[in-house]
This record gives C-alpha cells, structure tokens and sequence, in this order.
C-alpha cells in the first residue's frame, strides 16, 4: 500500500516548478492521511512527528506560486482513472456531482457568502455564513461493492447582480457544476453521465451541458437527475392533416408527470439491484418534450416500495433500466461528503488575510482597490482551495488503498469492530491503519522517492519536552 502511496505521488512531480515544492506537497498529502484530528497544520506536524519549526514553511505552501490548484485537481483525475475500475454505462463515465455548504465564521476570510441550506435535517439552520463547494465524483467498484471516489473539489459562489439591473454577473451554480464535470470529462478524454440532483432539473443545466461538445460532434456530458414534483411535460404534436396559416402546434397535450402514477397498467415490472440489495421496480418510459430546454426529455417514472419518483436524461437512447441504476449512484457522493468532513477533516481550515476588511452582517465591506492587498486576499483564497484539494486527493488515494489492499488493511487493523459490514474497510478504518503502521514500516521506505526525504525532516522524542523539563 505504500508502494500504491509512492507510485501515485510521483506521478505529480512535473505540476510543480520546484522539487522542493512537490517533496513538501508529499509530505501534506501524507499527512493528510494520517492524522487522527482536524486541527489544521498543527495534525499534520503531529501525525508525522515532525519538527515543530516547519510549520510555518508548511503554511507557505498552501500559498505558494509554484504550482497551480487546478492543474493539481486535473492531474489527480487522470491519476485516479489509471489505478481503478470505476462504473461505465454505454461507454459513458457516471460521475456524480453535487454541492456541500460549509460554514464559515472568519470575519476576514474571502469568499463567505450568506448560504441557503435545504436540508430537511432539523438541526441545521436555515442560513449560515460560510463556503460553497460544487465537487464531482467517478464510482469505483470491484463488481461487487462501490464507492464514490472523489475527483474535483471547487469553491464556488452563486454570481451577484450587476448594479442597477437583474443581471447576473457570471454563470450560475448549475452552469458551474456541470461545467466542472465538463473539466473532468476533459481530464480524462472520455463521454460521462453527470448524475445530479432535483436542484440541476433546470433549462440551465441542459443548456450548459449541450456546449460541451467534442471535436467529433458527442456530447461530453449527458445528464441523468430527478424531476420537481410538479414538473409537466409535453406529447410531440401531431403534423397538421391541412395547411393552414401560421406557425404549426410547437407542444402537444400537456401532461402533468406525478399523476400518472393513478394508473401504472402501462407500467414495466422488473426486479433490479439498488442500493446494494434486490429491489421490485415498476417503471414507466416517456420521450416527451420538456418546455425549459424546448426539445425531447427522457423521462422514466420509477414506482418501489420506497416510493415513486420521476427522472429525466438528456440521452434519449439511454435504457430506463440504466436511468435508474445511474440515479441509484447518487447517493455515494453524499456518504463521501461525510467522510470528508468528518473522518478527513477536507474543510477545516482557517486561512485569512488582514488585507480584507472585517466582513460586518449589516452592511457590505468595501473591496480593497489596491493592487498588493488584492494579491494579498488572492493567496488567502489559494490557500483555502489548496487545503482542499489536497485533502480530496488524500481521501481518493485511501479510497484506492481501500479498495485494493483491502486484506493488507484489515491484517494491520489495531481496533477492534462488532459487526463487520464489508471487506471493504472504510476512509476511517484505512486511515487509523495506516497511521498505526506508518512509523514502523517508515525505516524501510528510504528507498522510495516520495518517503525517502521525510527522515531528516522528525523529530527526536526527547526534542519535544526538552524545554518542559
């Protein structure tokens, strides 16, 4: 598993200017990995044991100029693609997309928005001051059990208003998200189903999605997500039996798609693998046209003992039976989401910037106009971004180790679980081993590029209480 560790870093030596910086970007990213606690730079000296006095050098490096976040998040896909088998469906990726909030209470933090949150959890507010990260996900899978893999993690923002008008100045969230897929699809030069949520059924996605087309002429994102409740939808008209004048009949009878579950005689009945276990599924396949997008939607009405649901894809020869596998995908990449927050530690961190005005809830903080305080806030936000995307690639390595040292893992495991669910060890049961075993195998590792650096770099027992006692 280490030898996975050291293969996968080195493959990001040419997206750094500098050998030094890719050496203390292997060092975080292990770091990541190891530690048992979310208290920023000061887990990662901790979980390494190393010298205090790098802290500050690796504080630098989130701000550093000598690589690019994005090239960094690019490369981790392409990486991440060659070391798994991820789920394909009509020669298609299925990567999942979606939006995490993240609350946020630095007064000089840039980039904290007033965030709606519409979670039916009771313990969450309504609103919260915080981050809004859009993060696309492939599905790795054994044949057997999958997991979301985390590829891109993006901060973003909804556009504010241009002065004076109702224009939105930049493109939406929607429109963002779907072109963060766009990226990944890129990345790895291969077609993808962007599996969302009812929050993407909007003319805006399918427009976003219909620009990314390829140089043969493919779409690289097709969408599968789920409809509004009282979405409606329109039957293709019939041609007009005599000429007459004016523009022919563009919809035809209107259907309102939830009622038809009144009568599901024209139903298909099938018994399908969902959510891991043998589902009974009755289901209905219409191609109608959809008045946001002005063009035939895909639209398959699921009915299962958990409930009924309508989903939509803009692949009109995509198979029912598939729509609804890809939508049973989705809910992954909120499992992951939890993983990151709370066994990763992804979004706790605190960077900010004197250079940025303290942010005041009743009324807005002026922006800085002076060029050296604009960079100065600028490196704040990389910092932010690079914490982040260097914690999503630690969760997408233990994800890999996970899922192909699976016996090492559990071999090595210190602790001690009731009821074993899976052989597939989760991100905490692979991290909390790998933290255990680190220190012990570390002597053996000098050989190996991306560990050999790190000896010089620990401290002595005694270093550390010198000055105590």
């Amino acid at each position: 598993m280490f030898q996975l560790i050291n293969s996968i870093v080195l493959e990001f030596r040419d997206c750094f200017k500098r050998a030094k910086t890719w050496k203390w970007f292997a060092v975080i990213a292990i770091g990541f990995m190891l530690r048992t606690d979310h208290r920023g730079v000061t887990s990662i000296i901790s979980a390494l044991k190393l010298k205090p006095r790098l802290y500050h050098t690796i504080l630098h490096f989130f701000r550093s100029e000598a690589y690019q976040t994005r090239a960094l998040s690019e490369k981790w896909v392409t990486v991440a693609m060659k070391h798994c088998e991820v789920v394909r469906v009509s020669d298609r990726v299925v990567m999942l997309g979606d939006h995490s909030k993240v609350s946020k209470e630095g007064l000089r933090m840039p980039g904290i928005q007033t965030l709606h949150q519409d979670s039916q959890n009771s313990g969450k507010a309504e609103y919260i001051e915080g981050h809004n990260y859009g993060q696309v996900s492939a599905v790795i899978t054994n044949g057997a059990i999958s997991r979301s893999l985390p590829l891109i993690t993006e901060l973003q923002a909804s556009p504010k208003k241009i002065e004076g008008t109702k224009e939105k100045d930049g493109e939406s969230l929607v429109s963002q998200m779907v072109g963060l897929t766009h990226r990944a699809a890129k990345a790895i030069d291969e077609p993808v189903y962007g599996v969302f949520d009812a929050y993407f059924s909007s003319g805006v996605a399918w427009a976003a999605a219909d620009k990314t087309i390829t140089a043969e002429g493919v779409k690289y994102v097709e969408i599968v997500t789920r409809a509004q409740t009282n979405t409606v939808a329109y039957t293709v008209p019939a041609p007009p039996k005599v000429k007459k004048r004016g523009q022919p009949r563009k919809y035809g009878s209107k259907i309102v798609l939830y009622s038809l579950f009144a009568d599901t005689s024209r139903f298909t009945k099938t018994t399908m693998l969902l959510y891991g276990k043998s589902t009974k599924v009755e289901y209905l396949c219409l191609d109608l046209i959809w008045k946001p997008v002005k063009k035939l939607v895909r639209f398959v009405l699921v009915k299962t003992d958990s409930g009924n649901c309508v989903l939509m894809s803009s692949d009109l020869n995509l198979d029912p039976k598939d729509i609804i596998f890809i939508y049973s995908l989705r809910f992954k990449i909120e499992t992951s989401f939890d993983e990151q927050k709370n066994d990763m530690g992804t979004f706790s961190y605190h960077f900010w910037t004197t250079a940025l005005p303290k942010r005041k809830r009743w009324k807005k903080a002026a922006v800085p106009v002076d060029a050296e305080l604009q960079k100065r806030i600028a490196k704040a936000k990389q910092a932010t971004e690079s914490f982040v995307c260097l914690n999503t690639i630690a969760t997408g390595i233990l994800t890999l180790i996970a899922f192909s040292h699976n016996h090492e893992i559990w071999s090595y495991y210190p602790g001690w679980i009731k009821t074993l669910r899976s052989d597939i060890p989760t991100i905490a049961t692979t991290k909390l081993t790998l933290a255990y075993v680190f220190h012990a195998f570390l002597p053996d590792l000098s050989s190996l590029p991306s560990f050999g650096f790190l000896n010089p770099l620990l401290r002595n027992v005694e270093y550390l209480y010198k000055n105590v006692a």
